[in-house]
């Protein structure tokens, strides 16, 4: 009696939490055991898409620096969620390109899952875009001196990448924009649309500075788990192509590993993945392993690896901003890097303003 009982109760309490939920999110959304938002795309098949979609499309993803240049900066920024105003994603776009920065990263959760959110987004970027373009890009001259206008090619003469001001398809988008795919970038099947943008969820690049190479790998942990394909292709060595000469690893993605507090969601991989995840870290000599997903800052080190939980860049969380809010690596040497944090302080815009810029201001009530 007593057992059946104690089970009485925990049924109660678990009727509790769902009803709970039930209230906290929308009939359309799905919530997991974990507390996580579920979408209606599983990781592997998110996987096998980016493998797709990274042969397929043209990528400037590998970066060589001139000899003469022995630093380089970039920014990592998360969880935008971004609705009506994308501000705060503006703003981090126009301080990277500002400052100079090589590229921007973000960790997830860039847009809550509408068409019109993600129009609003892709139009911060594009206009962004324009802005680097500006600053960054000359044409592209062939080897006999002539500028090769008929395809309009130009290059980033700090990295010698390729772009074309005529193609808005290639990935990433011209400006260099690197996204992982967060929980809420996959609900009310927002994988369609993150990626018509973005086109993969798994890749990486490298930057060359004189003979050694700094690696950059963005893993999909939009469901909670790495799922059986992406570990496959992990342990296959998808990583280790070319076995160049490896001086600094950064490693990119959404759901997080260190629970910053005890008012924030613990991780939600299982135990033994948690640990197959801390070990190929360790295995890649990973010099930062940035995370996302809970709004809150934490930084320690773990197994030879420093860890970095980044906090919200959206309006709800931080209404006024906050001086603390992206971050800035700067890699200065081998397994050398300087660390600031940077602040975000524009406000939400009225509807007026929104328009004048052609976001959308209004949406379609989901049935």
């Amino acid at each position: 009696m007593e057992i059946t009982m104690k089970k009485s109760v925990l049924y109660s309490l678990m009727a509790a939490a769902l009803l709970a939920a039930s209230v906290t999110f929308t009939s359309c959304e799905k919530v997991s055991p974990q507390g996580v938002l579920m979408g209606n795309t599983s990781v592997d098949d998110r996987v096998k898409q980016s493998l797709v979609n990274n042969s397929f499309y043209e990528v400037a993803w590998d970066k060589e620096l001139p000899d003469t240049v022995t630093e380089y900066s970039f920014l990592v920024g998360s969880d935008s969620h971004i609705t009506f105003d994308p501000g705060r994603l503006e703003e981090m776009l126009d301080i990277s390109i500002n400052d100079g920065d090589l590229f921007c990263c973000h960790l997830g959760d860039l847009a809550d899952t509408k068409a019109e959110y993600y129009y609003n987004t892709e139009r911060a970027l594009y206009l962004a875009t324009e802005k680097w373009q500006d600053k960054y890009l000359e044409p592209y001259f062939d080897e006999g001196g002539e500028a090769v206008i008929d395809t309009l090619f130009f290059v980033d003469p700090r990295t010698g990448c390729l772009y074309r001001k005529d193609d808005m398809s290639i990935v990433p988008i011209f400006l260099p924009f690197y996204p992982v795919v967060g929980n809420h970038d996959i609900t009310h099947n927002g994988w369609a649309l993150y990626s018509r943008l973005f086109k993969s969820s798994f890749y990486e690049f490298t930057v060359k500075v004189g003979n050694k190479y700094d690696r950059f790998i963005f893993l999909d942990s939009a469901n909670g788990t790495l799922g059986d394909f992406q570990i496959e292709q992990i342990d296959d060595g998808v990583f280790w192509r070319d076995k160049k000469d490896i001086r600094n690893t950064f490693v990119f993605t959404h759901t997080n590993i260190f629970r910053p507090s005890l008012n924030e969601f613990a991780s939600t991989y299982c135990r033994e993945e948690m640990y197959y995840i801390l070990d190929k870290l360790a295995d890649w000599k990973t010099t930062i392993a940035f995370w996302g997903h809970v709004h809150a800052w934490d930084e320690r080190d773990f197994g030879g690896v420093h860890h970095i939980t980044m906090p919200s860049m959206n309006f709800v969380d931080h209404p006024n901003g906050g001086d603390d809010l992206i971050v800035r690596i700067t890699v200065t040497g081998d397994h050398e890097y300087k660390m600031d944090r940077l602040g975000l302080h524009c406000k939400e815009r009225s509807k007026q303003e929104l328009e004048e810029l052609e976001y959308k201001t209004s949406t379609k009530i989901n049935n």
